[in-house]
């Protein structure tokens, strides 16, 4: 019994090929097979005009259809992404300016704060720049809400139009 297995492991050795890659192989070669087999037919059904239906134009005007659907839908993403880009650049800018605002009040403020000799002037004068800068910075977040409100509308308008479309 050890010689036999002497033998096989010798001739395994010498390239002889094992019963499981040649297994493999054939399994290859069917599936290789198999898809050639379904390609033909497939080709041969598209050339007689079989799958012609209620598209009435076959299989041409079906793969015809979906890609000018495909390039429609593209071209909508494509417009979705710009119209978004620049929505966020402006919402971008909105909020800098906002945060420019709000530090500028603070800093003029504490300019105020000091210059000021009595108590209750201080304590006036930072009431109304609060005051102030509360009502700045309300008008600016509702106005950078706004804009982002009407930037999200934007950017879904070219996809729901192209998706109406191919409807």
């Amino acid at each position: 019994m050890a010689e036999a297995k002497k033998a096989s492991a010798k001739g395994r050795a010498r390239g002889a090929k094992s019963p499981v890659s040649t297994h493999k192989a054939d399994l290859v070669e069917m599936a290789a097979a198999r898809a050639a087999d379904t390609l033909d037919t497939v080709d041969s059904v598209a050339d007689a005009g079989a799958l012609q239906g209620p598209l009435h134009g076959g299989a041409a005007a079906l793969f015809s259809n979906a890609r000018e659907q495909g390039d429609a839908l593209r071209q909508a993403v494509r417009a979705a992404a710009s119209v978004s880009a620049q929505g966020a650049l402006e919402v971008n800018g909105k909020i800098i300016d906002a945060l420019q605002s709000q530090s500028h009040v603070a800093l003029d403020l504490w300019r105020t704060a000091i210059g000021t000799t009595s108590l209750p002037q201080a304590l006036q004068a930072q009431t109304s720049a609060t005051r102030q800068a509360y009502e700045t910075a309300s008008t600016q977040w509702r106005d950078i809400a706004e804009t982002t409100a009407r930037w999200m509308t934007r950017s879904f308008e070219p996809l729901q139009s192209a998706l109406r479309q191919g409807r």
